[in-house]
């Protein structure tokens, strides 16, 4: 059975947008739940997060594994008779690629919390860093 994750994450390197996959792990559970899914693990591994730099985001590769698992286990659920819902006839054809995760606030709290400070605490300490640096050349020039 599939676990709820619990990302690390990450500040100094890109990592994967946290709202967009707090999401998109809410829909997969979700998903999960239904008795005919809405959508199977091709949908499930074609997901793309928008990558953050200078503030704290998932690390990328846990992300990618976890949604390997997601897929498989809605693969073997699939697999085991819960096939994915038929539109009907008269029903516009489902999108290849799943929608974008949108920029909505997440209910989630099954993700790790991010703690607020990104890339504001870094502008703060380069602007100390300057300050300084110019009463240095003040007081000593």
């Amino acid at each position: 059975m599939l676990e709820r994750p619990s990302f690390s994450t990450t500040s100094m390197r890109e990592g994967y947008d946290t709202d967009e996959v707090d999401r998109a792990v809410d829909l997969i559970f979700d998903n999960l739940a239904l008795p005919e899914p809405r959508f199977g693990a091709d949908q499930i591994t074609s997901l793309r997060f928008t990558p953050v730099r200078l503030q704290q985001g998932y690390d990328m590769g846990e992300v990618d594994s976890w949604l390997d698992l997601a897929a498989a286990e809605t693969e073997s659920r699939s697999a085991d008779g819960a096939e994915p819902a038929q539109q009907p006839a008269d029903a516009p054809p489902a999108p290849a690629e799943p929608a974008p995760i949108s920029s909505a606030p997440s209910s989630s709290t099954a993700i790790t919390e991010v703690k607020a400070g990104g890339a504001g605490l870094y502008v703060i300490v380069l602007g100390m860093i300057v300050i300084l640096g110019v009463l240095a050349y003040v007081l000593l020039g």
